[in-house]
């Protein structure tokens, strides 16, 4: 693999950063907390996306970009012949082939899944492969034998065997449990057969008792049967003579009716001529009824318009004053055009000057509070270098030369001198800058002149534009009112001239006494109306009474004769109520004993299906202790199973480990050979895994600090090529995170150098580190730096020479 690009943008303190990648040894350099180690994070996001980042979506874009702001990250590498562009988003990604236009794998987990297989490793194999972590040089050489063997297998992958033997293992352990609990619930067989044998029993006994329970029952229903006829000659007697019974009682009651209608109809033949004697007079009294009628309708329609002319006359003054105080109203608004065009041109001209004055205001005390913030944010940090820098100074000459360097973290020794002055010299530096920074803060706390009169302006314009406000509103009220009053009073008047037209047109000469004359005598007419009308309806009923009259004749002579014809037949029926009780409580003996008996037979069919029930649940529970008994057998071979599989796991791990050792020290003892121009030609790695370095054939009894640096750098650049070859890919790109820790000056410019050794085997070799001093040994040098004032990380390519007066190529735009 070989990086060719990365572009990042708003990931993490990264607004917007370019980087191009060379062939050679690379180094990335910058303060801790720059943004040097960012770096590489993005490039593993755009591999393998959220299980190679730390933290959440909203953890990984910048802090300063909006809540939609963009997040992506955009990788170009070669591998295997072939050129891949990767560009993946928070919630997307994509991945192009060889410049293609269109990508050859979309979304997260599509484009994931295919880099994942192009570069033939997971996750953790990259990075095993082609990462060396912060002090991993020294870490491997603080581990003992034992912790290193564990770390070498988790880094080839072997640890997945461990994790499958400690997964066989649980399960050996839960099957023996469930052995135990399996056979606390078997119980035992001879009492299982024994209760079988029982139920059985019961069941046959029940059965029997069932089978003299069915001959009981047959025996009552056949008595039940024989006296069947008896009973029911018995019943059709009583029903027969109840009909008889009601049949007469109704024929009484018909007569009893009878003779009733017949006394009603002689009463109203009576009233029919009584009514006809009295309608005669009558008669010739309604003769003046059409008269009478014609002269109160008269009378009435004049009251009616005489109504209609006071109610008129009534509304004609209510209107006459209603158009006089509108008309007064409308001469009070007639000056309102003239003021509302005044209050809207004042008003204009004052919400004019406010919105001047307003972002006037805005601008200038906006200008102040960014350089008072500037000012404070700028004393700050000089206080906070200051007494940093205070406490460095006082660590040092507290320490002597034992003082330990804040910059690479390493004793100073025999720069205490110079080191103590660099520091001093920065101090009195600060102690100058901050002083003026602080006279500055205080010109700026005291908020201008200028300021203070346009805020004490502005409230004077906000309340005249509001004073003017209300006028124009109540103007415009005014003009919508009088156009109002103008419509409204027109209406008036031509209701007014309407009113005065329909009261004229009104006839007169009404007389209320001649009124009131007329509809006496028409109601004294009407009661003689309804008087003869109801004697006139009596008397039309004179034939339909002598009807009903003949009509309760026949119905009385009818009844009489069905109830004496009803009365022969029940005299001959003979029943006694006396017989038919006896004959009833002989039929409800016979069923009741029929009832007792399928009773009987009931409880025996149910004692019957209850034995069976028991015998079921015996055969259940031998079904259930055999079934159980073989799931035991089966777990026991599932139990020998686990166990000699978890023999096989701790046999195979031991050969893996011892297959891994002499291979492993091969290709260290090739690194080896090539890092020290053949003076060192061999390594081996014991059973304890203890490092050897071999001169000769010989163990070397003493390792120097240098040669120690060799030996863990040849181990962990064995365990990449391994992994490498082991996913089919040639290792051409290392990356080395940190990894100088506390080295002196002279073992850091040995490791640089034994790294220059490697270039024929690494295309690109990638240094992060805070440390200035290696610039010179490397081909291409890249600059982190964290603007605070911008909040973001910057990255700018530098020249690999000393000296802040070289060209420099920047990066990163932000």
């Amino acid at each position: 693999m070989r990086l060719h690009s990365l572009r990042m943008r708003n990931f993490r303190q990264h607004q917007n950063t370019e980087i191009t990648f060379r062939e050679g040894l690379t180094g990335i350099i910058g303060p801790n907390g720059a943004g040097k180690s960012t770096i590489l994070e993005a490039l593993a996001w755009a591999l393998y996306g959220a299980s190679a980042a730390r933290g959440t979506n909203d953890t990984i874009r910048f802090s300063r970009a909006g809540a939609r702001a963009r997040v992506e990250v955009e990788l170009v590498f070669a591998l295997g012949g072939n050129e891949y562009r990767v560009l993946r988003t928070l919630y997307g990604a994509e991945v192009w082939l060889d410049g293609g236009a269109q990508p050859v794998a979309s979304g997260v987990g599509g484009a994931t899944g295919y880099l994942q297989s192009r570069i033939g490793m997971s996750r953790e194999e990259f990075f095993n492969t082609y990462f060396t972590g912060q002090k991993e040089l020294q870490f491997l050489a603080a581990m003992g034998p034992a912790d290193r063997g564990r770390f070498l297998s988790q880094v080839l992958g072997y640890e997945r065997l461990r994790r499958a033997q400690e997964l066989v293992r649980v399960r050996r352990s839960d099957l023996r449990s469930e052995i135990r609990g399996l056979r606390a619930t078997l119980g035992d067989k001879d009492e299982l057969a024994a209760a079988f044998a029982a139920a059985t029993t019961r069941v046959a006994e029940a059965i029997q008792r069932f089978t003299d329970a069915q001959r009981a029952t047959e025996e009552a229903l056949s008595e039940e049967k024989a006296f069947a006829p008896r009973w029911e000659t018995g019943q059709k007697a009583r029903d027969r003579f109840r009909e008889l019974t009601h049949a007469i009682e109704g024929a009484e009651r018909e007569r009893e009716g009878a003779r009733r209608d017949l006394e009603r109809a002689a009463a109203e033949l009576q009233a029919v001529a009584a009514a006809e004697k009295e309608l005669k007079p009558l008669r010739k009294q309604l003769v003046d009824l059409p008269g009478a009628t014609e002269e109160s309708e008269r009378m009435s329609q004049l009251a009616r318009q005489e109504e209609r002319r006071k109610a008129l006359t009534r509304q004609l003054a209510e209107l006459d004053a209603e158009v006089q105080r509108v008309s007064e109203r409308r001469g009070k608004l007639e000056s309102a055009p003239e003021l509302e065009k005044k209050f809207a041109a004042e008003l204009e001209q004052l919400r004019a000057q406010r919105a001047e004055v307003a972002a006037t205001l805005d601008e200038k005390k906006s200008a102040w509070l960014a350089d008072k913030q500037d000012a404070f944010t700028q004393l700050a940090t000089y206080r906070d270098r200051a007494a940093e820098l205070k406490t460095q100074i006082a660590g040092i000459r507290e320490l002597g030369e034992e003082g330990i360097c804040p910059t690479c973290g390493r004793p100073v020794g025999k720069d205490y001198e110079r080191l103590l002055e660099e520091l001093e010299d920065q101090w009195a530096l600060l102690v100058q800058d901050g002083k003026w920074r602080a006279k500055r803060y205080e010109q700026l706390e005291t908020k201008p002149e200028e300021i203070a009169d346009l805020e004490t302006l502005l409230p004077q314009l906000v309340d005249a534009v509001e004073d003017r406000s209300r006028k124009l509103t109540r103007c415009q009220s005014a003009l919508q009112e009088l156009e109002q009053l103008t419509a409204d009073l027109a209406a008036r008047e031509t209701r007014r001239a309407e009113l005065r037209e329909e009261v004229g047109a009104l006839p007169g000469g009404y007389d209320a006494k001649a009124h009131r004359a007329a509809d006496e005598k028409l109601r004294t007419l009407r009661e003689v109306e309804k008087r003869a009308a109801r004697l006139d309806e009596t008397a039309g009923r004179a034939a339909h009474w002598q009807e009903e009259q003949q009509q309760a004749k026949a119905r009385e002579a009818g009844a009489r004769e069905r109830s004496e014809t009803a009365e022969k037949e029940r005299t001959a029926l003979k029943f006694s109520e006396e017989a038919f009780a006896a004959l009833r409580a002989e039929h409800e003996r016979l069923g009741e004993a029929r009832r007792a008996a399928e009773l009987r037979a009931a409880e025996a069919r149910g004692d019957v299906n209850t034995a069976e029930q028991v015998v079921q649940s015996a055969r259940a529970a031998v079904a259930l202790y055999e079934e159980r008994e073989k799931a035991v057998a089966e777990q026991e071979a599932e139990l020998r199973y686990h166990e000699e599989l978890d023999l096989a796991y701790t046999e195979l791990r031991q050969e893996l480990n011892d297959q891994v050792r002499p291979e492993l020290s091969e290709i260290a003892s090739a690194f080896l050979a090539q890092l020290t121009d053949g003076r060192y030609s061999s390594m081996e790695i014991d059973e304890s895994y203890n490092l050897m370095v071999l001169d000769e054939g010989e163990e070397k009894p003493v390792i120097s600090g240098g040669e120690e640096d060799i030996a863990n750098l040849v181990l962990r650049l064995s365990l990449s090529q391994m992994i490498a070859e082991r996913a089919g890919h040639p290792l051409s790109l290392l990356i080395l995170d940190e990894v100088f820790g506390s080295l002196d000056v002279a073992r850091r410019d040995n490791v640089v150098q034994l790294l220059h050794h490697l270039e024929d085997r690494f295309e690109q070799v990638i240094l992060i580190t805070h440390i200035d001093g290696i610039r010179e040994s490397l081909d291409q040098v890249l600059r982190v730096d964290y603007d605070e004032r911008a909040g973001c990380s910057t990255v700018r390519e530098e020249s690999s020479l000393s000296g802040d007066d070289y060209p420099e190529a920047p990066m990163a735009a932000d």
